[in-house]
């Protein structure tokens, strides 16, 4: 739809002039989108889901604008085009008590010599874009609950690390009021307010530049990997509805948060007891059984409906030897070194349901160096999900977000080189925040998430350009994205009401040639 001319000069109005200072026009796009469901099925042949690891969309996209203009982006900039002083002093202690100048971990060695304000910084003279440091804030199921402390968003810094030295659940510990509680068992960091810029990680600016950017995308589930990898094969997390109460706990000790809550559903980090898994012993015993994983995934939905679809892991082939093995069969089992630089066990989701035998016979399971390949020979499936491991998902600790960008962009150039571009459809997302602040609050659909807030792209030659999405997302949109295409019925009540990114895609306009080299 284009707007009028008297329409437009109120839209530019409308955003505080913002645009209009740096801009060469705002795109005819700039009224909402219509989505085009007819247009997806008669023009997308293939869905290709990038998942990475780890980070919010403030701290990638902080102080992102299009140097084009267009639509404005809920960043931390106001119309000015500045950090809006009203972040500074917003991170609290737990006794709600800000701040006046940030705690810094002083084993990074850049936050040595450093004394930082209350308020969001640039992180890379700190922690550079092109480095990695032994350093990974806490993001656990509850902790994140209590970081985002009902919307403030104040206990990011105050919450940020697990304390090394913190007490055992005693009686007495237990009884303790919220604030003594979060004191005993936390270290905080203001590493975590930290944001990279354009000249940090110039390629996702880029491509928030000429293609979809979201700017209100949430993962699905509060917490870590495993619980939002499993939202992104089936709206839920795993269950073990057996589980032992000792792997449970109060409410008043959420923060030393246990691996499943209440009701036996999964709420952090434990490896599958199939395939190549991790050699730990005592998270393996507690790990939940595949035979009560009874409900569908988009796998199964896939399988089904005769469509075409793998799971692309970088490192596949060298853990494949495993695959068909569970962690207490005979022999090795399934135990592999759990390295992060060789294979994360529990960032694979469909490694958790009865399904995955019959997966990996079937080929669904692949390695990431087959994609280009695949692709190259008009043998890409209609739907991919590809999946770094250690130095290229961008997860702190393991990876660089320059090093995950760079592996990324490789994704993007190899399918942009095959016959399959002009019919594609890319999704770009994160697992989670990965413990690092963001300033928007987020919904809350249910008892599980949504978690914080997480940079997303929609990548396709039909993307409008430079598009910025308002619209509510989370990480079970990227199945109502799949169901919309292929006209499936949900999987759950997640993904029956999840927005299917549809209107950042414009179907009449001419397919455009990758705007990446």
């Amino acid at each position: 739809m284009t707007m009028t001319g008297q329409n437009r000069r109120n839209f530019l109005r409308s955003t505080g002039g913002l645009a209009a200072a740096f801009s060469l026009g705002a795109p005819a796009w700039a009224a909402e989108a219509t989505p085009d469901v007819q247009g997806l099925r008669q023009k997308i042949d293939h869905i290709v889901v990038i998942f990475q690891e780890n980070r919010s969309f403030d701290h990638y996209f902080a102080t992102y604008r299009n140097p084009r203009g267009g639509r404005t982006v809920n960043n931390l900039l106001n119309a000015a085009g500045v950090v809006d002083p009203k972040f500074t002093n917003m991170q609290k202690n737990p006794e709600g008590i800000a701040y006046n100048y940030l705690p810094l971990p002083a084993d990074i060695p850049g936050f040595q010599n450093a004394a930082l304000e209350n308020k969001p910084f640039p992180l890379n003279p700190y922690i550079p874009a092109s480095a990695n440091v032994p350093w990974d804030p806490s993001h656990n199921f509850h902790r994140m609950f209590a970081q985002v402390d009902k919307g403030r968003m104040d206990q990011f810094v105050a919450l940020a690390m697990h304390n090394p030295k913190a007490p055992p659940a005693t009686p007495e510990l237990l009884t303790a009021d919220t604030a003594r509680i979060a004191f005993e068992l936390s270290k905080p960091s203001g590493a975590v307010l930290g944001y990279y810029e354009r000249a940090d990680i110039p390629h996702y600016h880029a491509l928030a530049d000429e293609y979809v950017l979201f700017d209100n995308f949430f993962q699905a589930m509060s917490g870590g990997s495993t619980g939002n990898a499993l939202y992104l094969a089936a709206g839920r997390s795993a269950q073990w509805q057996a589980a032992p109460d000792k792997l449970k706990i109060a409410q008043t000790l959420a923060l030393s948060d246990p691996p499943y809550d209440g009701k036996g559903i999964l709420i952090n980090d434990l490896p599958p007891l199939q395939g190549p898994t991790e050699t730990a012993y005592a998270s393996l015993k507690i790990a939940p059984p595949p035979e009560e994983q009874t409900y569908p995934s988009i796998g199964d939905r896939l399988n089904e409906a005769g469509i075409s679809w793998a799971w692309y892991n970088e490192n596949w082939n060298s853990v494949k030897p495993w695959a068909l093995k569970t962690a207490f069969g005979p022999g090795d089992g399934s135990a592999v070194v759990d390295s992060a630089n060789l294979y994360v066990p529990h960032h694979n989701p469909f490694q958790y349901y009865p399904s995955w035998a019959s997966n990996v016979r079937a080929g669904h399971m692949r390695d990431a160096e087959d994609f280009a390949a695949d692709a190259q020979n008009g043998k890409l499936p209609q739907v991919s999900f590809i999946k770094a491991t250690g130095i290229n998902d961008e997860h702190p600790a393991d990876s660089a977000p320059q090093w995950g960008e760079s592996w990324v962009m490789n994704i993007l150039r190899q399918l942009a080189a095959s016959p399959a571009w002009s019919r594609t459809a890319v999704i770009i997302t994160y697992d989670e925040g990965g413990g690092f602040w963001d300033h928007v609050a987020p919904p809350q659909p249910d008892e599980y998430g949504c978690g914080t807030r997480i940079p997303a792209f929609l990548i396709s030659p039909y993307a409008r350009r430079g598009y910025v999405d308002h619209k509510f997302g989370d990480t079970t949109s990227v199945l109502a994205f799949i169901n919309a295409r292929f006209g499936f019925q949900p999987l759950g009540p997640r993904d029956a009401k999840a927005y299917a990114m549809l209107d950042g895609l414009d179907f009449a306009q001419k397919p455009r040639a990758p705007a990446f080299g």
